[in-house]
């Protein structure tokens, strides 16, 4: 006779394997806010090398020569004030890109998960996380400028912003699976409980009872299931992910139920479908 820790009757197997992944997601989200944080910082500190102007090997601001950020295009350092630097004078061209690429690495290509979720090249990171332009400057550019700064620590708070809305999101849907739980547990209970009677000992007034009750128990679930759906739909509304994967997917992509919560509903609906035609063929005997 099964029991309430059979699979067959939605038991908490897929949804502990649910609170699992999600634990997971939130120390990966979290390790990843703080990493773009520290990098940001970082980042911040290094100082920006001066625009060449006169036709060298150097990069252009703002990409005026038709290029990327950062690309080639310049000869000697314009200083603050605007006037030409000698090429001896300031850090060495190239050292704040150098900083950058290291601080990166020491920070977010550091995260414990790093290797097994991304494992990217520094070049491909950039890219995925900012955007081609930015990751030409950052490793194609000949200096650090201004401009290329400017937009890697507005891309970089764009990156933590994002780390931040998800781990709401991760946290929201940890919220739901318990609140699903925890309606689903004592359902599953009373089913396997009422699972266990001989209802040929039973009459029709008890029989008619206990149909009556696996019809509210099925509407419990009914109800279960369309709160589920509509968080799911708020999760959908409030965070984009990369190419249209919805938050279920990206979450669960390594358990056997994309919806482990719906999964898990239609289970326990199953077995109380099949109690209720046991109830009633036995009330059609009594």
């Amino acid at each position: 006779m099964a029991t309430t820790t059979e699979p067959t009757d939605g038991g908490p197997g897929l949804l502990d394997e649910a609170r699992a992944a999600l634990r997971v997601e939130r120390r990966r989200v979290g390790d990843e806010r703080e990493a773009f944080r520290a990098f940001r910082g970082r980042v911040a500190s290094v100082p920006s090398e001066p625009v060449r102007t006169d036709g060298g090997a150097g990069p252009v601001a703002g990409g005026g020569g038709g290029g990327p950020i950062g690309v080639a295009g310049g000869a000697r350092a314009v200083g603050p004030s605007g006037t030409a630097e000698s090429p001896g004078s300031g850090p060495p061209a190239g050292s704040g890109l150098v900083a950058v690429r290291d601080a990166y690495r020491e920070t977010v290509m550091s995260v414990p998960h790093y290797e097994d979720e991304y494992d990217d090249t520094y070049e491909r990171s950039v890219a995925e996380e900012f955007s081609p332009e930015l990751a030409y400057a950052l490793t194609r550019g000949s200096r650090f400028h201004a401009e290329c700064k400017r937009s890697l620590l507005d891309a970089t708070k764009t990156a933590t912003e994002e780390r931040e809305r998800f781990a709401d999101t991760v946290r929201s849907e940890a919220e739901s699976v318990e609140r699903a739980a925890s309606r689903l547990t004592p359902i599953r209970s009373e089913v396997a409980s009422t699972a266990r009677r001989e209802f040929s000992e039973d009459g029709f007034g008890t029989l008619d009872a206990y149909r009556a009750r696996s019809e509210a128990l099925i509407d419990d679930c009914d109800r279960i299931a369309a709160r589920r759906q509509r968080e799911l739909a708020s999760h959908e509304r409030d965070l984009a992910i990369a190419g249209d994967i919805d938050v279920p997917t990206y979450l669960y992509q390594d358990l056997s139920a994309t919806y482990p919560v719906l999964a898990t509903v239609g289970a326990v609906g199953d077995r109380l479908d099949e109690l209720k035609r046991r109830i009633e063929r036995a009330m059609a005997e009594a």
